[in-house]
This record gives structure tokens, C-alpha cells and sequence, in this order.
């Protein structure tokens, strides 16, 4: 594998466009050459950085560096990397605005930028594996489930799918679940007003199941069939013979056996309980807790992508991440790597 082939390349140390930022400029189209020169260089005020300027030979605007880097635009270019580390620390929201010293709302922008690109590269990295023959290993499936607003009124429910042996995360849906239990007079005013905004509130946990199981049918390599163990809810072999057609060996254990490592479900269980731990939508009873289960989503890939690819698995293998034990990336990033360029567009 490539050292880096999803971010332009900065081995060299001279820079050099991958392509025009412009998406359309001739030369983005299949099969125009890419042909660029230097017009100089300038100073940035915010860091005092020089970048270099350059200019489309196709349609004669002008770029530079900073074009192609993930704080494009921004005034506080550092912010997001102390901000990424405030998402996956259990903090809230407007604790990390109170300590980074911005507004709430900025925090929200750096979190939709940072949810993006996380998700973006997971994907390029599953794309990647599948045109090498796709991903070798045997999986694991579970359902942690949370609540938007109201614990009765708006449960939730949260299908994770990992790699048993590199605890990598493959994929995480997010979805609703009926009300349940009596509410009281204020929740249920709340529901009926979200209802009348939103309609009924129905399960989509099967369907968020069954995304999942599709991510890992296109992700998994041919020519062997997967193995999926998962706990005994009903739902998950029909669901899985659905999304996986032909052989795949599925797997089922008691969700009621004491959680230690003994457990065959212990890499899931130790990933759902990571997840709790990090995130701090996911801390049972708080004011933290997501009022709308997109933005738990945003979140839930932002930690993701730490655990996937900056995180070591575990304190005594300090230099492997879980997608170098899985083969997927070749390289450990750090957040300032993974989240400095922008990805290069997908040929």
C-alpha cells in the first residue's frame, strides 16, 4: 500500500496540486491533463504562515496551499485539533466552549466539519481495502441504545459493527426506537409536539442493522465468508441472510453472561463501554446527553475515526492502531496528519 493515498502527498518537499480546487474546471474532467504553475507566495495574518500561490493553466484561477487544507477559510486554524480532543474526552458541548474561550456555535461548525471528513476517509479507507480484495477478519455486531431529549419519549438505538480481533469499528448507524414506559405530562407534551413535526415515531432498528450488515458485504473480501457473532435477538439473522446472500457463518451468544474476558462478546461489550466512556452524548442520565440523534452521529465518527486510526489498541501495543492490525491503512495517524489535508477526490 501507498504510505499515504488519500491525502495529497507530502513527502516531497515541494508541494504539488494534485488538481484544481475549482470543481468546474475542465480540468477535472476524465481524461484532461492537470497543468498548473507558481504565481508567488503570501503571508498569512491568523499563523504568519507563508503559503504558496499557484494558478490553473485550464481556467486561469488562482489557489494556493491552503486551498487543499482542511482549515481552509477558518480564522482559528488550531481550533479544531483542541476541540477534536474535547469530542472524544466526555466533554460537553458548552464545557469546551467555556475552555477554548468561543462560542457554542463555533463548536458546532468544528464538529459538522470534523464528523465529515472523519466519515469521508473511513469511507475512502473501506473503498481502498475493497479494491485490494477487501477486508479479512471476523466481526461482531451489537445494539447500544440511548435516548434524544426524553429518556421515554425519544429512545434510541445504536448498531455498532467491529472487527473482533483489531477492535475496528467498520461502520455505526443511528436510529429511533417507539416511546416507551408512562410518561410524564411535560414529556408528553414534548413527544406530541415532535410528533406533530417529525410523524409517528417508529423502530428503524432494523433497517440501521441491516445498513450495517451492507457496509460489511461490500467491505469483506471475496473468497471467504465472513463470520458475524452477535447476541440471540431474533431480528439479526433474517436481517443478515438478507444483506449477506450466499455463505456466511453467523454466530450467536447469551447477552446475559457475566461481561469479562471471558465473554466471546467481550470486544464488543469493551467497545460499547469506550464509546460511553468518550463520548459524552452517551453518559446515562445527563444534560449532555444529544437532543437530536444526528448530532450523535456527527459525534459517534469523530470518535471513530480516534479509535480507528490515531488510537493504539491497547497501552502495550503503543505504535498499532486497529486499522494497521486490520491491514487497512499502513500507517499510524496522529490528529495533526488525519486532520490537516483535505481528501483527494477518488479517481
Amino acid at each position: 500500500m501507498d504510505p499515504d493515498p488519500f491525502f495529497p502527498s507530502t513527502t516531497s518537499p515541494i508541494f504539488q496540486p494534485p488538481h484544481c480546487p475549482r470543481d468546474v474546471c475542465p480540468s477535472r474532467q476524465p481524461g484532461s491533463p492537470f497543468l498548473w504553475q507558481r504565481k508567488g507566495r503570501y503571508r498569512r495574518a491568523c499563523d504568519e504562515r507563508v503559503v504558496q500561490r499557484f494558478q490553473c493553466r485550464a481556467c486561469r484561477r488562482y489557489f494556493s496551499t491552503q486551498s487543499f487544507r482542511l482549515d481552509f477559510g477558518l480564522r482559528k486554524p488550531t481550533l479544531h485539533l483542541a476541540l477534536f480532543d474535547t469530542f472524544i474526552s466526555k466533554v460537553t458541548q458548552r464545557q469546551a466552549a467555556r475552555n477554548l474561550a468561543c462560542t457554542r456555535k463555533t463548536v458546532v461548525h468544528r464538529l459538522r466539519l470534523l464528523s465529515q471528513h472523519s466519515r469521508e476517509f473511513h469511507e475512502r479507507v473501506l473503498a481502498h481495502a475493497r479494491s485490494r480484495g477487501g477486508l479479512r477478519g471476523d466481526y461482531q455486531l451489537d445494539e447500544l441504545e440511548t435516548f434524544e431529549g426524553s429518556r421515554r419519549m425519544g429512545p434510541v438505538t445504536m448498531p455498532v459493527l467491529i472487527e473482533l480481533h483489531s477492535y475496528f469499528v467498520v461502520h455505526v448507524e443511528v436510529a429511533p426506537l417507539p416511546p416507551r414506559g408512562k410518561p410524564r405530562r411535560r414529556e408528553l407534551e414534548r413527544g406530541l409536539e415532535r410528533e406533530r413535526v417529525e410523524g409517528v415515531r417508529r423502530s428503524g432498528s432494523r433497517a440501521a442493522v441491516e445498513r450495517c450488515f451492507r457496509v460489511l458485504a461490500q467491505a469483506h473480501g471475496r473468497g471467504r465468508a465472513p463470520m458475524i457473532s452477535t447476541d440471540h435477538k431474533s431480528t439479526y439473522g433474517p436481517l443478515l441472510r438478507k444483506a449477506i446472500p450466499g455463505t456466511c457463518y453467523h454466530v450467536r451468544h447469551s447477552s446475559t453472561a457475566r461481561r469479562d474476558f471471558c465473554n466471546p462478546l467481550f470486544p464488543i461489550n469493551h467497545t460499547l463501554a469506550m464509546m460511553r466512556d468518550g463520548l459524552s452524548r452517551l453518559v446515562r442520565r445527563n444534560w449532555g446527553v444529544s437532543k437530536r440523534r444526528e448530532w450523535l452521529e456527527r459525534h459517534a465518527w469523530v470518535w471513530i475515526a480516534y479509535r480507528n486510526y490515531i488510537r493504539p489498541i491497547t497501552n502495550r501495543a503503543r505504535f498499532t492502531t486497529a486499522a494497521q492490525a486490520l491491514r487497512a491503512v499502513a500507517q499510524r495517524f496522529t490528529k495533526d496528519s488525519m486532520f490537516e489535508w483535505r481528501l483527494v477526490p477518488a479517481r
